[in-house]
């Protein structure tokens, strides 16, 4: 089984360490093929993965870098299909087997079209290794003045004795294992700078027919703190160059509401197979009235979606 593994990393040390843990800790590493969008200044050593086979380095100059989104869908342009998706940030460490695992969660959903993501536990470089961490759930948090949701999580309930992975209703998009038609019915928004990413990637994989599902074993670890590391808006605050990032966060933040409000489809808006309002009722919260029920707040598994007339049609997918 291939898997096509989707890695954007922005001036991060962890790069390096992050995709020779995913060759490292992968059963087949051979049936790997890694992509990654490296954006640095010339002051990072990648030459432990630049003559993999299974790694392609896409070089970019970190000044042109446009956001997290932006370098996602540079690492799409270069798909060639793959049995299975992989979307990981490139501070990332991995559960031994971590492919076979992750396939065998997505067998175990049942669905046609099942996504597995979620926040990972953390990890830190500085500190040793313990894989301690539990799997956790996605919960809606509050919403921007923007109209655009926030989220948090918490532990899953009951994990150890469960037998098969938990409904989720939005997606991570730091750890996210799909099936290898993803890529393509559900590409990325370039012009989505941070927030919104999920969210629009949440209903964007609903309508396309995906059902989403948080792991009960832990599959990754991931670094969040990085308070002494270079964040794209650090670097990107020069409006005289037209790279100011606080404008493009703006404009990303319009598009994502009116999205959700006033959803079209299209290659980067929402599939033929389900429809927002299927999505809101099934995920619980509203974009229009910026509200969400009690079962989201405390992230209560969701009943899984009915199925519509159209889920049996076939999907057209845009190249």
């Amino acid at each position: 089984m291939t898997i096509f593994v989707s890695v954007a990393a922005y001036r991060d040390p962890e790069l390096v360490p992050t995709v020779l843990d995913c060759l490292a800790k992968a059963r087949h590493p051979d049936e790997l093929r890694i992509v990654v969008n490296w954006q640095h200044l010339g002051d990072e050593d990648v030459s432990a993965i630049r003559d993999d086979p299974r790694v392609e380095i896409l070089d970019v100059d970190a000044r042109q870098s446009r956001g997290a989104c932006w370098a996602r869908a540079e690492v799409l342009r270069h798909y060639r299909p793959a049995d299975w998706f992989l979307q990981v940030d490139s501070h990332t460490r991995f559960a031994p087997d971590w492919d076979v695992r992750c396939i065998a969660a997505a067998r175990a959903t049942g669905a046609a079209k099942p996504v597995i993501t979620g926040y990972p536990p953390m990890y830190e470089p500085d500190t040793e290794f313990t894989g301690a961490g539990v799997p956790t759930r996605i919960i809606m948090q509050d919403w921007t003045e923007d109209g655009v949701p926030t989220f948090n999580q918490t532990v899953v309930p009951d994990w150890q004795a469960r037998d098969r992975p938990f409904r989720a209703r939005f997606l991570a998009a730091g750890f996210l294992f799909a099936p290898g038609s993803f890529p393509l019915e559900v590409p990325y928004d370039p012009t989505i700078y941070f927030h919104g990413e999920e969210i629009t990637l949440s209903v964007r994989a609903f309508t396309w027919g995906y059902d989403l599902f948080h792991p009960i074993e832990v599959l990754a670890w991931h670094f969040y703190i990085r308070q002494d590391r270079p964040r794209h808006w650090d670097d990107h605050g020069d409006s005289e160059t037209g790279r100011n990032w606080f404008a493009r966060e703006r404009a990303s933040r319009r598009r994502v509401a009116n999205m959700l409000r006033y959803p079209s489809k299209g290659r980067l808006g929402m599939g033929p197979i389900r429809t927002v309002a299927e999505y809101s009722e099934y995920a619980g919260v509203d974009f229009i009235n910026r509200t969400a029920t009690a079962d989201a707040l405390e992230g209560a598994e969701p009943v899984a979606p009915r199925e519509s007339a159209q889920a049996h049609q076939p999907a057209l997918v845009h190249l």
